[in-house]
């Protein structure tokens, strides 16, 4: 009886590691602080918002948006470089990340060795979008201004952004001009073209699609390789003459290097049923992002990708910052 007694309580312990496991990932029961590195109002800050509640559903602990914008997003990159590394501070990262190193002579930090990949969200093209009283209907208008003087004036979240690489390969291939003005954030960009500061705006279907809905700001092109189902009344850069030309924004999950990969494993897993929740999936499709979860390996493989090509296009194109 006692042989068969161990014998049940071995078979409990064994079905209960797993659970122990996962409740121990973490070292301490505290919020885990989501680090947002632009202004409110942007892509990143949208998304992480939309996402925080589900997963902290999931982990069981409240995942805190704090919003630390400047630089590209390298201050608030920094900040989690230097944040302790036992998952309780998470980088919610823009695919700039990828494109700074490129782009900025001293970084405070190695962007693929100090960081652990935790899980990518999704990614949703950018979206050229102008002011009801500019000229511009369709991208023929733009370049065309953009061959007279300066050219005309475009909004981004900074350098490096989609929308400042877009712009600049299009200035390579068409000869035109066009005046770079970087902002802090997809928020501070779109306003600026609501009130009329820059004529043209270019971020993700995330920051400017709404308005666009709302006809306070005109489509003009999309850098997807199709048209979004949000706004199917906008053609691609690649309808408007550029075959083959597409370029995503995307959102991710960073931590600091050598958090242990229990607790990244963890965090990957809940991000990946919090990306499942037909809710969630609603709502990123809402608003133009496609949601796609990955092993912290396949984002990992990932963010090198797109640190290689980024890495060439800036080459190619002599793209420097303004």
């Amino acid at each position: 009886m006692l042989r068969r007694r161990h014998a049940l309580a071995l078979a409990g312990a064994t079905l209960a590691s797993p659970l122990v496991a996962r409740a121990q990932a973490f070292p301490q029961d505290r919020p885990i602080r989501a680090v947002v590195n632009f202004p409110p109002g942007g892509t990143v800050d949208t998304v992480a918002r939309l996402v925080a509640p589900v997963l902290s559903e999931k982990l069981g602990r409240q995942v805190v948006v704090e919003n630390r914008g400047g630089a590209s997003g390298l201050i608030g990159a920094e900040a989690v470089v230097r944040s302790p590394a036992d998952g309780h501070t998470l980088l919610f990262a823009l695919s700039t990340h990828a494109v700074n190193p490129h782009m900025v002579p001293r970084m405070p930090f190695d962007t693929l060795a100090d960081f652990a990949p935790v899980g990518l969200i999704g990614g949703a093209p950018v979206l050229m979008a102008a002011h009801p009283t500019a000229p511009f209907r369709t991208l023929a208008d733009v370049i065309a201004a953009g061959r007279v003087g300066e050219g005309p004036h475009y909004g981004t979240i900074g350098n490096g952004s989609t929308g400042h690489l877009m712009m600049a390969q299009l200035s390579t291939l068409t000869g035109a001009r066009f005046t770079h003005v970087p902002f802090r954030g997809g928020g501070p960009a779109v306003q600026a073209a609501l009130g009329g500061q820059v004529p043209l705006v270019i971020t993700s279907t995330v920051a400017v699609g709404p308005h666009v809905t709302a006809g306070s700001l005109r489509g003009v092109a999309l850098s997807g390789a199709e048209r979004s189902p949000v706004h199917p009344g906008v053609p691609t850069v690649a309808e408007q003459g550029f075959p083959g030309f597409a370029a995503d924004s995307w959102v991710g999950v960073l931590a600091p290097a050598r958090t242990p990969e229990a607790v990244v494993a963890r965090i990957n897993a809940d991000l990946a049923a919090t990306l499942a929740d037909p809710g969630v999936r609603e709502r990123l499709a809402g608003i133009g992002m496609t949601p796609r979860a990955m092993s912290p390996a396949e984002f990992g493989a990932f963010v090198a990708s797109e640190y290689e090509r980024w890495g060439k296009v800036v080459r190619e194109h002599r793209i420097v910052s303004d």
